[in-house]
């Protein structure tokens, strides 16, 4: 799954998998032909364990997706991977922000950023501030399918656009809202001439996208649904992607690969900012369901890249030395964390204490050691246990069994009739304790967490059923909540946490990302109070609060952080690594 926050690599992609690989540097004498044709070969073929969701980055709602999308579109800001720190990409600098104490805006804030003067889209034409505006009516249009972006960019209220300069504007906000700069300068800008091209979202104003009161006449407005329905087409989430970063959207060949080159002629070639730099001529992203077959394939130089690695592949790895001779191996720290998610609308988990005893049935510990092989450290909350807001006092979930026989006996489910299944009547109706345990497809240590937990929950009468996924059907079935119990994972970025897209009941939709069913007025309150506080003792104070609300509930297990696991090919120079997702950085890829 994703997090809105704009990636750190700027991959490019090409479609090296028809013709194989081939050498950019033209044809070799005989004197040379030991010697391994890769070796001229400057372009990069990156392991993908499946098809991403769709290539709109408004929409989409996997990490997969979004790295691929952060190669073809532009954001004003992102995060410089070496420091984790925010830095212009398309933005001149970085924006000035103001405190409005009086006026409309009382209380509240500006943030003015200026588009790099150089910044055009493919058809040459400026990239202005009508299509920044464009890409935030876009979000806030209420029939996209845009719902989890839409929390990071609510306290956006008005844009005003510089009379004098196309490229400069000014965001007016009644609130200070903590994470509005990151918020602004991450989101992906969209060119209006591609996918607004009749412009009907020049008709509304963002004052009236978002009034509450102008929600139900929006809603059978024929511009805002004619505009939804093309924006949320198959359209452009494979056929149309046109964006603004270095790499172009060629093929997409489902189960297969995708491919991306690198333009010709980029805005961002002439910009002296480090961090605007992409040197591959072409990256291939090449699906691979399989992660044996993926390793066997690297091994022989089909793939020059591959992150997550399976743990005891990447150990079995560091021991070949002809392998390290040939790739870096590293294991950066992550932002990201593991769960097992529950479906607390359903009958049989909406009672806390089932939840907490199958929490404890999950042997986290043995997860770690034999499924991580070490490379993970526990965590028993979303937030990062690296954050200086964790709350380090929450009670770790123990391993035990008779607990977890304890509270489901105390919850009311007991083996009456002696099967060994425990039962419950629930409204009249006998119901039995056997759950689903649904996972995506190739994770073998998702497969692998269930598999350890069926064995540990059949002792104490507590049936659980592994199904597999192929990964687009598993992310819809989360949307339509089609799940009991789910093996998941959220990717997270360096800034604070805003917490309402995944843990307010504002997100509990099927666009949005609490599909788990969490919340109530108290924990709506507090995420929003969080969103407001820019004092850091008191923001501090209540995320550690809410954190405790989440522990107590266990709408989640929370599993472990696991470290990644990259290998990268040695012909390339650039191979740094860092804890900014992906872990890599295609873009700087070079052969030395």
């Amino acid at each position: 799954m994703k997090i809105t926050w704009r990636n750190f690599s700027k991959i490019a992609l090409f479609s090296l998998i028809a013709f194989g690989t081939q050498s950019c540097g033209g044809s070799q004498n005989n004197t040379n032909t030991e010697k391994n044709t890769k070796d001229t070969v400057a372009s990069v073929i990156i392991h993908n364990l499946g098809d991403p969701d769709k290539l709109n980055p408004l929409t989409s709602s996997s990490a997969d997706a979004t790295y691929i999308q952060s190669q073809i579109f532009s954001s004003l800001l992102v995060y410089d991977p070496a420091t984790l720190e925010l830095a212009p990409y398309m933005a001149v600098s970085m924006p000035k922000i103001t405190e409005i104490n009086e006026g409309e805006f009382a209380g509240g804030m500006s943030i003015e950023f200026e588009i790099d003067p150089a910044a055009t889209w493919d058809n040459g034409k400026p990239i202005t501030a009508e299509d920044y505006v464009f890409t935030i009516k876009a979000v806030k249009n209420p029939k996209t399918n845009a719902a989890p972006q839409r929390p990071y960019l609510d306290f956006i209220d008005k844009i005003d656009i510089d009379a004098n300069n196309p490229k400069k504007f000014t965001i007016f906000s009644r609130e200070r809202y903590f994470l509005a700069e990151s918020s602004a300068g991450g989101i992906s800008i969209l060119p209006e001439y591609v996918y607004d091209s009749l412009q009907l979202m020049r008709k509304f104003t963002i004052e009236e996208l978002d009034n509450p009161k102008n929600m139900e006449r929006l809603s059978i407005n024929d511009d805002i649904s004619r505009f939804a329905d093309i924006f949320n087409s198959n359209k452009f989430d494979r056929d149309v992607v046109v964006g603004s970063g270095p790499y172009t959207f060629k093929k997409w060949e489902t189960g297969q690969f995708i491919t991306l080159e690198r333009k010709a002629s980029w805005w961002g070639d002439k910009s002296k900012n480090a961090l605007v730099k992409a040197y591959a001529p072409s990256i291939t992203y090449k699906m691979i369901t399989d992660q044996k077959t993926a390793i066997t394939q690297m091994e022989n130089e089909d793939l020059d890249v591959m992150a997550s690695i399976k743990p005891d592949d990447f150990v079995d790895l560091k021991e070949k030395k002809d392998f390290s001779r040939k790739f870096d191996l590293s294991t950066p720290d992550q932002f990201a964390y593991a769960y097992l998610g529950f479906n607390t609308k359903i009958s049989k988990l909406a009672d806390k204490r089932v939840r907490r005893a199958i929490a404890h049935l999950v042997n986290r510990d043995d997860i770690i050691e034999s499924l991580y092989k070490g490379l993970a450290v526990k965590t028993n909350s979303p937030i990062n246990p690296k954050k200086p807001y964790y709350d380090k006092t929450l009670p770790n979930i123990d391993f035990d069994p008779q607990k977890a026989q304890a509270l489901l006996a105390e919850a009311g489910w007991k083996d009456t009739d002696g099967d060994g299944i425990l039962d419950k009547t629930v409204n009249g109706k006998k119901e039995t304790m056997t759950l689903s345990y649904k996972y995506n497809n190739g994770n073998n240590i998702r497969k692998n967490i269930g598999v350890l937990l069926k064995e540990e929950a059949k002792r104490v009468g507590v049936i659980i059923n592994i199904e597999a996924r192929e990964w687009t059907v598993f992310l819809e079935d989360n949307k339509k909540r089609d799940f009991e119990l789910v093996s998941l994972a959220w990717v997270q970025s360096p800034s604070l946490d805003d917490l309402k897209q995944i843990w307010h009941t504002s997100a509990d939709s099927p666009e949005g990302s609490n599909r788990v069913g969490f919340g109530n007025k108290e924990s709506d309150a507090l995420i929003d109070k969080i969103r407001v506080t820019l004092n850091t003792t008191e923001r501090d104070s209540m995320y550690k609060k809410i954190q405790q609300i989440i522990h107590e509930e266990q709408p989640y297990v929370f599993l472990c952080v696991p470290s990644e696991r990259i290998s990268i090919h040695k012909r390339f120079q650039g191979r740094e690594t860092s804890a900014a997702r992906p872990g890599y950085s295609p873009h700087m890829l070079q052969l030395k």
